[in-house]
């Protein structure tokens, strides 16, 4: 094995100091194809040697879950980790309890990747077309299909065989037959993604029709036209496709909340002439004169339904009054400097960023009497002394925390402030305070991440004079740094790589 290892180190040196700056085109395209196939040959094997690796417990003495402990080894996102994962079991031999041995889940994909002959995004697709298809399909008729893409996959490109797969996909449920109701629960799902350069944000629902019917109800009752009007801020006259008067002095149509037109036509298009009486006439065209029009189009009249729905279950503490220890309210931060200058983002707790000027329409005047806390730090997100002589952490420490950590302080890591825990330094049990200065946030992953075993992080607060004074240094284990150098996160201090960290506050 040290042999092997060896020789696969010097032969990626000996291409390392190929000087081709003068080398053929001809020998530079064989180059290009042999490394590529090379690495997906080994890709391949590599497979086997993650899920070989697990079965003879190789994770099992880090307390963490095998993702977890691969993810800080390798340095890669836990979801990468997750996937590795779970491809080495589909692409590699199983045993039964007996011990015999039984073929990879994709026999055909295995072989083509050890054979450098498709490349990750290849099984990727079959992956995905095999998980998609409904489990009323037989397990013979998935075999033959994982063969045929396996073999189609050594002649195209992904993206041909994802149409490939898809139309294979129709032929084997033509009619749609194979699905039930809970292969489709099984499909729902809800993703919010952004920002874009306005700063808004997707999210995308995929529902059951359980789901759409719950939906379809909100819509229908506060998507009303003029229901939600007022507490979304909307006014007449916001939108350019707005009716009003019209240049030739008559009144633009307008319908009326109780089914008449403006112009004294009922919905029926009987004018009120005969049918109303020359009084109540009068009457509905002073009322539809002073209602004032909605300016929302259909889908924003949606949006706000569904808006209105969540705030008004959050305002009656339906959920309860903490999560995490922090309220469950509207939390936002920035610094003092932002604020004055009326500029730059604001964060809140779920790790949503937000322009100032938002920021300050949210705290000053939020729907449906939501509370709303506002955190304001110096120029160093640095926080003042706030200490407290049990274990658990109070909710005013924690509103503190969120206002200089904003999320969990692991180096990489994405989770917010609601979806992390707090973390003495040094442990309570070790003679740790529950000081603010030595207080941390760490997401549930992470936090199971600090240990003393081979593959255990250490943490640390930077001292006075560091690059990052004040901050979280994260150790990894010696193992995979033997330096064990603390590291930060700057996921949610992006301005740390792009400014000083420690800017001198008499400079411009």
């Amino acid at each position: 094995m040290s042999a092997a290892r060896a020789a696969l180190n010097a032969a990626i040196a000996d291409l390392a100091a190929l000087d081709t700056r003068t080398t053929g085109v001809e020998d530079l395209l064989a180059l290009i194809i042999d490394s590529d196939h090379a690495a997906r040959a080994l890709t391949g094997f590599g497979q086997t040697w993650l899920h070989r690796s697990v079965q003879a417990g190789a994770f099992t003495d880090t307390g963490l879950t095998c993702a977890d402990a691969l993810s800080g080894l390798l340095h890669i996102d836990l979801p990468e980790a997750r996937t590795r994962l779970r491809r080495s079991m589909l692409l590699t031999e199983q045993t039964t309890l007996t011990g015999d041995p039984l073929p990879p889940r994709m026999p055909g994909t295995a072989a083509a990747l050890r054979d450098g002959a498709i490349s990750l995004a290849h099984v990727t697709v079959i992956d995905t077309f095999l998980r998609e298809l409904s489990p009323a399909v037989d397990a013979q008729t998935r075999e033959r299909a994982e063969e045929q893409l396996a073999d189609l996959a050594r002649q195209i490109t992904p993206a041909t065989l994802r149409r490939a797969a898809t139309r294979l996909a129709g032929w084997i449920d033509a009619d749609g037959a194979l699905t039930d109701p809970a292969d489709r629960r099984r499909r729902r799902s809800f993703r919010i993604s952004g920002p874009d350069r306005h700063g808004m944000y997707t999210a995308v629902i995929v529902c059951d029709a359980e789901g759409a019917a719950t939906l379809e109800l909100v819509r229908d009752t506060l998507g009303a036209p003029g229901v939600t009007l007022d507490s979304n801020g909307d006014r007449a006259g916001d939108s350019e496709n707005e009716v009003g008067d019209s240049g030739d002095g008559k009144t633009g149509n307008r319908t009326t909340g109780d089914g008449k037109t403006g112009d004294g036509k009922s919905g029926d298009g009987k004018t009120g002439d005969g049918e109303i009486g020359a009084e109540a006439e009068t009457v509905a065209a002073a009322a539809a004169a002073e209602r004032v029009r909605d300016p929302r189009t259909a889908a924003q009249r949606d949006y706000d339904a569904v808006f209105t729905a969540i705030t008004r279950t959050l305002a009656r503490r339906d959920l309860g009054t903490t999560h995490r220890g922090l309220p469950i309210s509207l939390i936002l931060t920035t610094t003092v400097a932002d604020l004055a200058a009326r500029a730059g983002l604001a964060l809140t707790a779920g790790g949503t960023a937000l322009p100032i000027a938002d920021l300050l329409t949210l705290a000053g005047n939020h729907p449906d009497d939501l509370d709303t806390w506002l955190c304001i730090t110096d120029l160093h997100d640095r926080p003042l002394h706030l200490g407290r002589s049990r274990r658990t952490a109070s909710t005013d420490q924690r509103l503190a925390l969120f206002a200089t950590d904003h999320g969990c302080t692991f180096p990489g890591c994405t989770a917010p402030a609601t979806r992390t825990q707090v973390h003495h330094v040094t442990d309570w049990a070790h003679g740790g305070t529950t000081d603010i200065e030595y207080l941390t946030y760490a997401c549930d992953r992470h936090h199971r991440q600090i240990h003393t075993g081979p593959l255990g992080w250490a943490t640390t607060i930077a001292p006075p004079g560091h690059r990052w004074a004040g901050r979280t240094l994260w150790h990894p284990p010696a193992l995979a740094d033997p330096t064990r150098e603390g590291r930060v996160n700057h996921h949610f201090h992006p301005g740390d790589l792009l400014r000083d960290p420690d800017p001198d506050p008499g400079s411009t």
